[in-house]
Order: structure tokens, then sequence, then C-alpha cells
């Protein structure tokens, strides 16, 4: 067992006297996540529509957004970046991370706007960039644990799950919009997100008592911060809530096998993503509250590096399987994997025996 001081046991609160959530600290590192995730969401939509306007191929398309042509390198690198960012100073990551997209989806307006984008050159760009992104992108997450007390962790996570859920949300139809305006606009705008990241990560400043909890130390930190903060956090068994989400995901899939009108898939795929900040802010809240802080990238790349590097065919084979079967067949292949998540969570006793946050000292990671 590792007993751990006092000293680490308090909260790290730059700010004496106030909440954990209005520290200078915390806002700063809030501040970077949160235009760094608008970056992510505003491009993710026009990288596939300014993809298939250049190439005039639907699998290309998919290929670039969430492929293997813009994304195997920086999921790839993803599998090695969380021991890297475990090593290095994760402050500085954020910044050169924020910069190398501040450079290439400026880039990509600017060659838009003056009518030299290419498909190679934008393959080349979206590349590099998500290779940059793969290595050092979980140095956020990452960094959270030295931001705020661990008790004030499961509370921290959901807020943050439910910003991820309304900055997702939003991205897609406000960089629609963008690039109805101007097909350059929403990378513009990207790029000035990443600069804003950047100028909020530089006035980050790292508790040193913060985030070094472990053993039982942790256990404790989770239990009193779950008890002490979020409501939903604190009292929905984990196990059975996720039973739950990964069936309701599956039931809302249903209606797109049976039409394609634009209001019915509008509404099922706006409902399937609903249960994910719960997931995110339970499951996740779970390994990271009980992982040491020193061994958060590793964690993060050890839980996402898996699922993106199956995820970086998934549009490519989306557009492949639209051109050749149709709409409603590629969805009930989508469905089938859906089936097969939540079968592994239903028939996982490891998962369905997670309780609620309060009695997560009593469980081991």
């Amino acid at each position: 067992m590792i007993v751990t001081s006092n000293a680490e046991q308090t909260s790290g609160s730059a700010d004496p006297g106030k909440a954990w959530y209005a520290s200078a600290r915390y806002a700063s590192w809030f501040a970077a996540d949160t235009a760094g995730a608008v970056g992510v969401s505003l491009r993710t939509l026009a990288l596939s529509l300014i993809g298939y306007a250049v190439s005039g191929s639907l699998t290309r398309a998919g290929w670039l957004c969430n492929g293997v042509a813009a994304g195997a390198t920086g999921y790839g690198r993803r599998r090695g970046g969380g021991t890297y960012v475990d090593r290095h100073d994760r402050k500085r990551l954020i910044i050169v991370n924020a910069f190398v997209g501040f450079l290439a989806w400026g880039s990509i307006a600017m060659l838009g706007l003056y009518g030299m984008l290419r498909f190679t050159n934008l393959l080349v760009i979206a590349v590099l960039a998500s290779a940059v992104n793969g290595l050092l992108g979980s140095a956020a997450d990452a960094m959270l644990r030295s931001i705020i007390d661990i008790r004030d962790y499961p509370w921290a996570r959901s807020v943050n799950e439910g910003r991820d859920a309304v900055v997702n949300m939003a991205g897609g139809p406000v960089g629609g919009f963008l690039y109805a305006v101007r097909p350059w606009l929403p990378f513009l705008v990207s790029s000035v997100a990443h600069m804003v990241s950047g100028v909020a990560a530089c006035r980050i400043r790292e508790s040193h008592t913060a985030g070094e909890v472990t053993g039982d130390g942790a256990d404790a930190g989770a239990d009193e911060g779950a008890e002490a903060g979020c409501m939903v956090v604190g009292s929905v068994p984990v196990g059975r809530s996720m039973c739950v989400a990964f069936a309701f995901i599956c039931a809302v899939v249903v209606p797109m096998t049976l039409g394609d009108g634009y209001a019915l898939i509008l509404i099922s795929n706006s409902l399937v993503g609903l249960p994910f900040p719960l997931i995110n802010a339970l499951l996740l809240g779970f390994v990271f509250a009980k992982a040491p802080e020193r061994m958060q990238g590793r964690i993060a790349s050890s839980l996402t590096a898996p699922a993106q590097a199956l995820s970086a065919f998934c549009g490519a084979c989306a557009g492949g399987l639209i051109t050749a079967v149709g709409f409603r067949v590629a969805v009930v292949f989508f469905l089938a994997m859906l089936v097969v998540g939540a079968l592994i969570v239903l028939l996982s006793p490891s998962i369905r025996a997670i309780p609620r946050a309060a009695a997560w000292s009593e469980v081991a990671l």
C-alpha cells in the first residue's frame, strides 16, 4: 500500500478560498481544452465536404475524414503518445499541439481562399496534423489530475463530458454553415480556435500537490469527491447504467434500417450520441480517478488507441458501403457493430459490477 502525505491529499487550489472550478488554474486549462475541442469539432464535417469537393469521390472523402489517409499516422503514434506525454511537460505539449493545429488548418484555409487547394496538399496537411495530434492530443486530459484536487475529479470529469457533448453537437451544424458561406471558412475558424487554445495553455499553472495520490489515498479521494461533487456521477450505478446506455444506442439506430428520410436520420442520429457523455463520465471517470496521476497519459492511450485504430477505417468503409449497397444496408453493418459492443458490456461481469462513484473505493481498477 502506498501512503501519501497530508500535503498530497489536500486541495491544490491556486486560489485559496475559491471553488475548484473558479480557480485561475482550472479556468486556463478549461479554456485551452475547450478551444482545442472547438477547433477539432468545427473542421470534422468540413473536412469530408471539402475532401469530396476537391476529389469528387465519396470513398476518397471518407478516407480523408476518418480513414487511414488522415488518421492512421496519428492513431498509430497515439499508442506511444501516452508514455511520451507522461515523460514530458504536458503544458508545453498542449502549446505545441495547438501551434501545429493553428498552422495546419490555417494553411488549408489560405490555400482554399486563393484557389490553390488540391486533394494532395489537403491530404498531406491532414496527415501531418493528425500525426501531431495523435502524439500530443492526450496531454490535456492527462494534465487535469495535476490541475485540480483528486477529490474534485469526478465532478470535473462530468463537466468536461458535458462540454464535449455540447461542442460535438454544435460543431457539425456550425462547421457546415461556415462551409456554406465559404469552403475555407471553417478551417480558418478552427485555426483561430487552436491559437486561442495555445494562448490559454500558456496561462496554466500546475499544482504540485493535486495529482500524485495513489493506492488507498486515490480511493479515498475518489470516494470523497463523488460524495461531495456531482450528483449524477456520485449516485448512478456505473455498471447498470452502461448496460442501459449501450442497449439504448442500439435501439435508436434500428429505425434507420427501415427508412432513409432526412427527419428520421436526424432524430435517430441525434439520439445515438446522447448516452456518450454519461458513458465517458462514468466509465472513463472510474478508470482515470482510480489511476495515479503519473500514468494518466498511458491510461488514456491504452483506452483510446484500440478504438481509434478501428475507427480509422470507418469513414472510408461508410463511403464505400453507401456507394456499393446503399444507405440502409450500410446502417445494418453499423448496427451489427453496436450490438457487438452492447453484448460485450452486458456479458462482462467486471463492467456490470462497477458501483456508483461513492463506492469506488470498494473495488479495484
